[in-house]
C-alpha cells in the first residue's frame, strides 16, 4: 500500500512496458505479488503473466498516452535489448524514440515517477579480454557506483545514455522522480547456480570494464519494487550488482590483474566488492539476495 498526499491510501497503479521480456515478466510477477495495480504492455504476446497484457508499439507516440494515463508510476523496460552488431540506426533511433514517447506522455498525463532500465554498457566502454594482456582500463575509479561517467561504445549503449539525459531533463524541468538503473548481466534462476563462480578466467572477448558484474532477475525485480516504495525526489542513477564477481578470484587479485591503472577509493585491503551498492541500500532498503 502506498500513502499519497492528503492521507489517501490505495494500491499504486503502475504501467510496465516490455512486460513480456525476461526482466519484464519477473517485474510484473513481483509487483503484482506486492499488491500493485498493473497495466502490462509489450509489442509481443505472452500468456503466462499474472496480469492481462496489452499489445502496443511504443514507436507510435499516440499509443503511449493510453498506456500511462492514470498511472502513479511507469516502469519502462521496453527497448531493443542490445546491439550485437545489428542495425545501428534502427537500434539507437528506435530506442530513443520509444523512450521519449513514453517519458513525454507520462509528463503530459501527470505521472510523477519513472523507473527506467538503462544498462551497464553506458559505462563499460570497448575494452575486451585479450591475450596475453588486456589493454588498460578506462574506468575512473573502483569500486564503481551509479555516479560513473558515461563511456558508451555501441549504438545501444548510446541510446541508453541519451535516455538518461532525457530523464535528468524531465526531473529538472518538470519535478518528476526519475531513476535510471544501469543493469549488468541479468541471470535467470535456473542459470544462476550454473554460471556464478564457475569461471577461473574471463571468457574471450569479455567486456572487462563491466567488472565481472551480474544480477539475478529476481534481485532486479525486487529493486524495481523497492524504488517504487521509496521516496526518491529528483533524478538518480543506480548500478545494482550481486556482491560476488562472475569469476572465481579474490577481489584484490582481480583489481591487481585487470584494473591496476584504476584509482581506488579505499585501500585495496578494504575493498570487498568491485561495485558499491551502499547508496541503493540506504535510499531504498534493497540488498541483493542471490
Amino acid at each position: 500500500m502506498i500513502r499519497f498526499p492528503h492521507g489517501a491510501i490505495r494500491n499504486m497503479k503502475v504501467t510496465v512496458t516490455g512486460a513480456a521480456g525476461r526482466l519484464g515478466s519477473v517485474v510484473c510477477t513481483t509487483l503484482a505479488t506486492a499488491g500493485m495495480d498493473l497495466l502490462a504492455t509489450d509489442r509481443n504476446y505472452r500468456a503466462d503473466l499474472p496480469v492481462r497484457l496489452q499489445i502496443a508499439d511504443l514507436l507510435d507516440r499516440q499509443s503511449a498516452y493510453g498506456l500511462v494515463e492514470g498511472a502513479d508510476a511507469v516502469v519502462h523496460l521496453g527497448n531493443h535489448p542490445g546491439f550485437w552488431g545489428g542495425d545501428a540506426q534502427r537500434i539507437c533511433n528506435e530506442n530513443v524514440t520509444m523512450n521519449f514517447n513514453v517519458f513525454e506522455a507520462a509528463r503530459q498525463c501527470g505521472v510523477k515517477r519513472i523507473v527506467f532500465a538503462s544498462t551497464i554498457q553506458v559505462i563499460a566502454g570497448a575494452r575486451r579480454m585479450e591475450k596475453p594482456q588486456p589493454p588498460p582500463s578506462a574506468l575512473p575509479y573502483l569500486p564503481l557506483d551509479g555516479e560513473v561517467p558515461p563511456n558508451p561504445a555501441n549504438p545501444y549503449a548510446l541510446s541508453k545514455q541519451l535516455s538518461e539525459h532525457m530523464l535528468a531533463y524531465f526531473s529538472r524541468a518538470h519535478g518528476m522522480s526519475c531513476v535510471a538503473i544501469r543493469f549488468p548481466l541479468l541471470v535467470s534462476a535456473d542459470r544462476l547456480a550454473e554460471m556464478t563462480g564457475r569461471a577461473e578466467e574471463p571468457w574471450p572477448n569479455y567486456a572487462l570494464d563491466e567488472a565481472f558484474s551480474y544480477l539475478s532477475l529476481n534481485d532486479a525485480a525486487q529493486l524495481v519494487c523497492a524504488i517504487l516504495r521509496a521516496e526518491l525526489p529528483g533524478f538518480r542513477v543506480y548500478f545494482p550488482v550481486s556482491p560476488r564477481p562472475l569469476v572465481r578470484q579474490p577481489v584484490a587479485e582481480l583489481i591487481k590483474r585487470y584494473f591496476s591503472n584504476v584509482p581506488l577509493r579505499a585501500p585495496l585491503e578494504q575493498i570487498t566488492a568491485l561495485v558499491d551498492v551502499s547508496r541503493i541500500t540506504a535510499e531504498t532498503g534493497w540488498r541483493p539476495a542471490d
